[in-house]
């Protein structure tokens, strides 16, 4: 079966990124694209080879040919948008986050179960190849037990643009933008759920929107993890460090997508390293989700996960505004 998938929105993330990666799969096909400028609609089915291109979501929704619908419009928009998915009957594949606040990302769980349909949620960095790796090798217990991680997914792209101006639609800023992406990534690395979370960021202890944020978290395991998820650093490595209780493995250019780095394993008093890319983790996304939908298993990342993260990301703001360290 080749899944029809209904795109919401033509921004990057649907364009460049997301889009291409559906149409690369073998089973699977954008077959519909929703927004509310013609003009956006039309260029973007003339681009990936789309037959229907609506400025009526309930349009999208109605059409028999979508199996999928892939919610890459602005953050505020994804819970309403997401249920409306599920109430149709489509399974529902959703941009990073979920929702603005937990009790809407609980709506959308509720909804999609309810419905019967299948939500994911797209964490990408969880498909890249080393990052798969580095999991295997966590879980095979190649370097003992984790118990410090450090992870850096920066990007030098400076000041927020667009709707990511606006706190209605954006929630927080470098936050949501770049950052709730290592930090699911070390929630799915430990494989513990956060504990204590205290974070800095250059807007102090303001409600301003933030492009410099750093994390610090305690895990229920007792594993401790930081996080720098900034967008307005020059020259940013995107790497990580995973020490456990027998080894080291650290990752270089592997945080980020688009990427050539590499996976230094240290243990044993042993050394090995391995090449590897991030460049198709889109489509590996794409394709995990595609592979739920049509085996009947849980995606990765689940809705569970979404709100995991969204969860953390509330108490991320209230630490960064009162200056303490909060328990979830």
């Amino acid at each position: 079966m080749k899944l029809g998938w209904g795109v919401v929105s033509t921004g990057a993330a649907a364009d460049r990124l997301v889009g291409p990666g559906i149409n690369a799969e073998s089973d699977s096909q954008i077959v519909a694209v929703y927004s509310r400028e013609r003009e956006k609609a039309d260029a973007y089915a003339a681009k990936h080879g789309v037959d229907h291109a609506y400025t009526s979501y309930e349009e999208l929704l109605s059409d028999s040919a979508v199996n999928v619908v892939y919610i890459a419009s602005p953050n505020g928009l994804h819970a309403e948008q997401a249920i409306q998915a599920a109430e149709a009957g489509k399974h529902v594949f959703c941009e990073k986050p979920l929702a603005l606040n937990a009790a809407d990302a609980r709506r959308v769980i509720e909804a999609c179960k309810k419905a019967g349909v299948k939500l994911g949620v797209d964490f990408q960095t969880r498909h890249y190849a080393p990052i798969q790796e580095a999991v295997r090798l966590v879980r095979e217990g190649a370097v003992g037990e984790l118990r410090v991680l450090q992870i850096e997914s920066c990007a030098p792209s400076g000041a927020l643009k667009g709707w990511r101006t606006d706190t209605a639609l954006s929630g927080m800023g470098a936050v949501n933008n770049l950052a709730v992406h290592p930090l699911d990534l070390a929630r799915y690395l430990v494989g513990s759920e956060v504990a204590e979370v205290v974070a800095l960021t250059n807007a102090g202890r303001s409600d301003e929107l933030e492009t410099i944020a750093l994390m610090t978290m305690r895990f229920k395991n007792g594993a401790l993890a930081y996080v720098n998820g900034s967008q307005s650093v020059p020259n940013p490595r995107p790497d990580m460090d995973l020490y456990g209780s027998a080894g080291r493995i650290s990752g270089r250019s592997t945080t980020r997508p688009f990427m050539d780095g590499e996976l230094l394993v240290v243990s044993g008093g042993e050394e090995r390293s391995m090449p590897f890319s991030t460049k198709d983790g889109f489509q590996r996304a794409v394709a995990s989700f595609n592979q739920s939908v049509l085996n009947n298993t849980e995606p990765n990342a689940s809705g569970e996960d979404g709100l995991r993260s969204v969860e953390l990301v509330d108490a991320i703001a209230k630490s960064a505004r009162t200056g303490t360290v909060v328990t979830l």
